[in-house]
């Protein structure tokens, strides 16, 4: 029995065996990690594109395409007030707008094609536009709407899955929301 107790043999495979399993939660952790920022990188990037995307192509708020506000105004050159406009802003999601006429879903989807060239795991639920009035533009625009207003393309509900073996089954993380707003140029296409 001594014998046996003083055998070498096996000491290092024993030895790997205990540290192997920290080392691979380590190598799996850091590569985790790594995809976590990517993710999170993308998505922000995604967000940003979109609302670029949204900006130089047709409006998702139909209404707002060829908005007229040269009444309001009182005559051509004006500002148009922000009176002129609904004061909360016109927001569109895949279900449609909450204002001015209905949704160009075309526009929409073609953001989140954008969107998802950057990142494929997009999807339109995750995708709202948003358009408020700030004050620009004037009354009597011969080349389209009479307002240019901000534009903010928000991801909502975006999961980023652990591929460490254990974690991948129990853990998520769950990103926060990633917005962008860009100044609308002139909404016309």
């Amino acid at each position: 029995m001594f014998a046996l107790i003083r055998k070498k043999e096996g000491t290092t495979t024993v030895e790997f065996a205990m540290i192997a399993i920290v080392l691979f939660v380590i190598i799996f952790g850091i590569t985790d990690f790594a995809r976590l920022l990517w993710q999170w990188n993308s998505v922000a990037k995604a967000t940003h594109w979109g609302a670029r995307y949204a900006i130089v192509n047709d409006v998702v708020a139909s209404g707002l395409q060829n908005f007229d506000c040269l009444a309001a105004a009182g005559g051509n050159g004006v500002t148009c007030p922000l009176s002129a406009v609904n004061p909360n802003p016109i927001i569109c999601s895949s279900s449609g707008c909450n204002g001015y006429g209905p949704m160009n879903a075309a526009a929409f989807t073609a953001i989140v094609a954008a969107m998802q060239r950057i990142n494929s795991r997009i999807s339109a639920t995750n995708v709202l536009v948003e358009y408020r009035h700030i004050g620009l533009g004037f009354s009597g625009n011969p080349f389209g709407s009479d307002i240019a207003p901000t534009v903010t393309v928000k991801l909502t509900g975006m999961v980023f899955n652990f591929l460490t073996p254990g974690l991948h089954k129990i853990l998520s993380v769950n990103l926060p929301d990633f917005r962008t707003t860009l100044t609308g140029e002139d909404l016309s296409s």
